[in-house]
């Protein structure tokens, strides 16, 4: 779905408009932890974290260390992120090796933080250099075998430790299934997996679970069946629809969530900045402000999604803009999405 989603994004969505910290949820219990000295020594006590980890542990000053340990209220959390309570020091990404998940990887790891790559075939990610130690300032990255598809055991197991999911798995289209024109075929991945996905993020605590979806995907209840964008990509096996059940399982799972609805995908880096906009807003038509967007843009929306408190149970649509954009800060300031129906009244 990754290369499908990127030849329609260009072809469907139309070659316009090519687009080109971390806050604290102060409501739930995330919270980065920094690996940078200068943030160790603007340290800061919170009464609702967890014990540190071995990990963190080793990094934090003997004051800190004894404070934690006699005084488990009194855990040393770095300034930035005290108002969070838990940590996101570990993140599990499914589709690791997509194009889009290659991307949450790697800017996950340059923010420090480490992560779980979920891929299929474990050699041919590590042929890809995706495997890497962690360093100073930066998080490791673990490959793990992982199938959407697998028994919930498996994928729990893959999981593993992690505090957070990103989920960026699409189903490819191949021989066996005409090329993604086969009817239904998207159900196995885009909506069965996901909710395979999601299911094992609850059993396993996860903190917040994000997902990398697709404008459109409410086309149907937003009277969009007539839009050339929304017939091209729900023929491909029905994706925008699997896509949809998948979204509304997820606000209707009880999971921290945030979806994220990324317009055509475009793997040029980012020239610019990002529109955001609430579910059912951006429709691919003539007329909006972007169509596009660089999957740089949509790996850093999806990696912002867990350090914002405003970015619980949302749904954001993003599309590219040539200028500045929405200030970071902003990008979530959208209204929670109904779980049926059409948040918005198409013209």
């Amino acid at each position: 779905m990754q290369a499908l989603h990127v030849a329609l994004g260009t072809a469907v969505f139309s070659k316009q408009q090519r687009a080109r910290n971390v806050l604290t949820n102060p409501r739930s219990k995330r919270t980065i932890v920094a690996s940078s000295t200068a943030q160790e020594q603007n340290a800061q006590s919170t009464s609702t974290s967890r014990m540190p980890t071995r990990r963190e542990a080793l990094s934090v000053s003997t004051a800190s260390l004894l404070a934690a340990v006699v005084a488990p209220a009194l855990i040393h959390v770095p300034a930035a992120a005290a108002a969070g309570g838990g940590s996101v020091s570990t993140v599990f990404v499914a589709g690791a090796t997509g194009q889009t998940g290659r991307r949450v990887v790697e800017q996950l790891r340059r923010k420090g933080i480490n992560v779980r790559a979920g891929v299929r075939d474990v050699k041919k990610a590590q042929s890809l250099g995706l495997a890497v130690p962690g360093g100073s300032s930066t998080g490791s990255v673990t490959l793990v075998e992982f199938d959407v598809t697998a028994p919930l055991d498996n994928i729990v197991a893959a999981i593993g430790n992690a505090d957070a999911v990103v989920c960026a798995t699409g189903f490819t289209p191949t021989a066996s299934n005409w090329g993604g024109l086969k009817p239904n075929s998207s159900i196995a991945v885009d909506k069965q997996g996901t909710i395979n996905l999601i299911d094992a993020s609850k059993s396993s605590g996860v903190g917040h679970f994000v997902l990398v979806s697709s404008l459109l995907t409410n086309g149907a209840d937003c009277k969009q069946t007539d839009n050339a964008n929304y017939k091209v990509l729900q023929a491909f096996g029905g994706v925008l629809a699997s896509k949809r059940e998948a979204e509304v399982y997820l606000q209707k799972s009880g999971l921290d969530f945030t979806v994220v609805r990324p317009g055509g995908l475009s793997n040029e880096p980012a020239t610019g900045g990002i529109v955001a906009q609430g579910a059912d807003t951006l429709f691919g038509t003539d007329g909006e402000v972007g169509r596009e967007i660089s999957r740089d843009l949509v790996a850093e929306v999806a990696i912002e999604a867990l350090f914002q408190a405003s970015a619980d149970n949302k749904i954001v649509e993003i599309v590219g803009t040539p200028g500045a954009g929405a200030p970071k800060s902003s990008w979530f300031d959208v209204p929670i999405a109904p779980v049926s129906g059409c948040a918005t009244t198409p013209v």
